[in-house]
């Protein structure tokens, strides 16, 4: 199974498909933390991002710097794990009321895996 970015659900490669690793278990698990809205997991009240407030609040400057904010303080979990030397995240305008999150995961062996989310921001 993995995780499909644009359903936003999970496919079935097939019954006997080895799991994802590497740069896609890495890319899945990022934009998972980045997609859960943070403290909606009952295991761990910490997995996931608090981008989900940004559907409350104005696309301004310092909303912007939050969502960077709170994009990176998801992400910072994965660091351990996969070994991360640098995590690099950025946003732009896709268009009005979306706000583009990427996020650059560089790892201990140079090699960088990216992903990105599109939140809705409420204008």
């Amino acid at each position: 199974m993995r995780f499909d970015q644009l359903t936003n659900d999970y496919t079935l490669d097939g019954i006997n498909a080895p799991p994802f690793t590497g740069a896609q278990a890495l890319a899945e698990a990022a934009y998972l933390r980045l997609l859960t809205p943070k403290g909606s997991c009952f295991s761990d009240s910490q997995l996931g991002s608090e981008l989900y407030k940004l559907k409350r609040s104005k696309d301004v400057p310092r909303m912007r710097r939050q969502a960077l904010a709170w994009a990176k303080q998801a992400l910072e979990p994965l660091r351990a794990p996969y070994y991360l030397n640098n995590i690099i995240v950025t946003a732009g305008n896709v268009e009005s009321g979306h706000l583009l999150i990427k996020a650059e995961l560089v790892q201990a062996d140079g090699s960088i895996t990216n992903t990105s989310i599109n939140v809705q921001v409420a204008g």
